[in-house]
This record gives structure tokens, C-alpha cells and sequence, in this order.
């Protein structure tokens, strides 16, 4: 069955658009930049331009991104056939300390999402720590795939707040600027905000440009720690080696690489072993959290669009704020944006707690 992909639409530090977004990556660096809190702490954090803080902050964000991927559709989809799934780590966790605790609960982006777009079914919300999108993604190949439905609206949403920002702190996985995956000198993430919104069909009419096909996926638990990836990369070795299974693919297919490169010393080293053990280590690779930041359960559906695009502009993008190769890593991490031949994408995400999540998917080349 051919499950595809398109009418995909994105919101982050680089701004509105996944072309949008494409082109200023290719010609312009980070977009994260340097904040002081009330209390002068200090962090880099990847902030959505031009949205006020307030309480309906979350929603008028997710909102204008599902408005501007129905937009794009060719015809509204069967809402019996229709099912909605969101991915998000935390939701609207800065809703206690806006003193209402009620808000900050998942469910209250499910019940948005319904009573906004009037869905036939429950939306589905998937929190898998960081490789919630991912996730999201592959579940909705498996209900098309399986006939439980005809059409999945993908929505990975989450916004800067102080109570994940202080979290990440208390584990010292910070970076002290802007974070620098796979380089030698990584020394922690950097957090950002974003929604992302993506569909998928096995209708050929849907779209009047499809982005990609997936092809297959993948998802295994490393039961190591509750915040440290397994040192061997089990967990991801099993998701990665079950996408190319699913997918009917091999080593010698794949492209290119979106790793999931949170700049964290240990989730970057366990992933190149992934990737080396998979036969996969001369594939060209690199992450996107350097442009961004890190995005939470928004990542996964983010980090999704921006690759296939750019793959189906033949590209693979550049590795921002790799400057330094580290000799530790048997890994082909791209310090400049390079031509590709092929159009078959690896995309992954892990998590805390050991989730593991990877996509295979094949871009529509221009």
C-alpha cells in the first residue's frame, strides 16, 4: 500500500512554512537565541517569533498550523475514515503556573482538536517523551496500512515553559549556548518550541503535491535508564533494524540519515553506534536541533517534513553548529549541505525512559 504524505505545515524559531523554513536553513544560521529569566538564569532556547505569551498561547498555535495544512488538501477528507492523533511531551504544562492545573492535563489538546474541527472519533494523544511526533507518524501509517482508517492528521505541538526548562536543568543535559550536535565540544541540548502538522493517506487524490511515502517504521524500548539511552544502542539498533524490515529496505538504500542529535554527549554517541551497527555508518547524517532546538514531542513531526523536503529538493542538510569532528564517532556527520542522488529517508527519535522510534520514508523528487 502506498501511505502518503503531504499537506504539511510547520511553526518554529525559523519561522512559518516548511519551504519557508527549508530556504532559511539553507541560507541563514541558528535561530536560537540567548534569553535571562526574571531571576537573570540564562538559556538558549529556539522561540516561535512573533506569538504573545498568554493563555491561549498553545492553541492559537496549533490552530494556525492545522489551518494551513486543511487549506492544502483537495477535498475534506471522510471524518468517519479521519483519525486525528496528537504528540506532545508535556501540552500546556505552563497552565500551573498560571494557577490552573486542569489545563495542563494531555487530554485538553484532544478535546480542542474535537470540539474545534468537530472529529467524528476521540483524537488519540501520544506522549512518548521526545519520540512522541515520530511515534504519532508510524501509528498513523499502521492505521492506514491496516484499513482502520483512510486518513491520519499527525499534530505534534509543544511551547517553552519554565517547568520543562528548569527539568532539563536539574539533569544538567543543557548546553551553555546554543547546542552543537555530534561536535566534539557537545555539551547539552538546547530547548525549543514548535508545532508541526502532517497527513497521511492511501487516497492518491488527496494532495496536488505529495511530500513522501512511508515506507515502513519501527519502535523498541532499551529498558536502561530512566534519562540515559542504552551505551550499546539496543533500543534504537531494534527500531531501526524493524523500520528497514517493514519497509523492505536495506543499508545500501538509505540516503540519508535525520538523526535525532538532542547536542547531548550520550544520546549523540549512542546513536552513531546505532547507526554503525546497522551497517549505516558512511550514510550521510545530521540533525536539526542546532537550527531550532529541541522540541519535544513536536521534534519527531518537525524534524519528519523538514528532511523529506529537503531530500526531495535533493539535498541533505548540514549538521548546524558541527564545527568539530569527534573521532570517537564512526559516523558521516555533514558539516555542509550536500546533494543527494537518492530519495530514501531514515528519520529517528529517542526519548527518556528508553523509547526508541525510527521512519523510513521515500521523498517525492523534484
Amino acid at each position: 500500500m502506498n501511505i502518503q504524505l503531504g499537506a504539511a505545515h510547520c511553526l518554529s524559531a525559523l519561522g512559518e512554512g516548511v519551504a519557508a523554513s527549508f530556504t532559511r536553513m539553507r541560507t541563514g544560521g541558528t535561530a536560537i537565541t540567548r534569553e535571562e529569566d526574571p531571576n537573570g538564569t540564562l538559556s538558549h532556547v529556539g522561540r516561535i517569533p512573533d506569538e504573545p505569551e498568554d493563555q491561549d498561547r498553545l492553541y492559537r498555535i496549533m490552530d494556525r498550523c492545522l489551518n494551513a495544512s486543511m487549506a492544502r488538501l483537495m477535498r475534506t477528507p471522510d471524518p468517519q475514515r479521519t483519525q486525528w492523533i496528537l504528540a506532545s511531551t508535556k501540552g500546556d504544562i505552563g497552565a500551573l503556573d498560571r494557577g490552573h492545573p486542569e489545563g495542563a492535563v494531555l487530554p485538553m489538546l484532544a478535546a480542542h482538536v474535537k470540539k474545534r474541527w468537530n472529529t467524528a472519533d476521540e483524537p488519540w494523544v501520544v506522549s512518548n517523551a521526545c519520540a512522541s511526533g515520530t511515534t504519532a507518524i508510524a501509528l498513523g501509517g499502521q492505521l492506514v496500512r491496516s484499513g482502520r482508517a483512510d486518513h491520519v492528521v499527525v499534530i505534534g505541538i509543544d511551547i517553552l515553559a519554565r517547568f520543562v526548562l528548569e527539568g532539563f536543568r536539574s539533569l544538567h543535559a543543557l548546553s551553555a549556548g546554543p547546542c552543537r550536535p555530534f561536535d566534539a565540544s557537545r555539551d547539552g541540548t538546547s530547548l525549543g518550541e514548535a508545532c508541526a502538522t502532517v497527513v497521511l493517506t492511501n487516497d492518491q487524490d488527496l494532495f496536488d503535491a505529495p511530500l513522501g511515502s512511508l515506507l515502513g517504521s519501527g519502535s523498541a524500548h532499551d529498558a536502561n535508564h530512566i534519562s540515559g539511552p542504552s551505551r550499546t544502542a539496543e533500543g534504537l539498533l531494534r527500531a531501526v533494524q524493524q523500520a528497514m524490515r517493514t519497509s523492505g529496505t536495506t543499508a545500501g538504500d538509505i540516503s540519508v540519515i535525520n538523526a535525532h542529535a538532542t547536542g547531548t554527549p550520550y544520546n549523540d554517541a549512542m546513536e552513531a553506534i546505532a547507526f554503525d551497527r546497522c551497517g549505516l555508518g558512511q550514510v550521510p547524517m545530521s540533525g536539526y536541533k542546532g537550527w531550532f532546538g529541541h522540541t519535544l514531542g513536536a521534534a519527531g513531526v518537525l524534524e519528519t517534513v523538514l528532511a523529506t523536503h529537503a531530500l526531495e529538493q535533493g539535498l541533505a542538510l548540514r549538521n548546524e553548529g558541527h564545527t568539530v569532528v569527534d573521532p570517537t564517532l564512526r559516523a558521516n556527520v555533514l558539516d555542509r549541505d550536500t546533494p543527494v542522488g537518492g530519495n530514501i529517508l531514515l528519520k529517528t527519535s529517542s526519548g527518556f525512559g528508553g523509547c526508541n522510534a525510527a521512519l523510513i520514508i521515500r521523498a517525492w523528487k523534484n
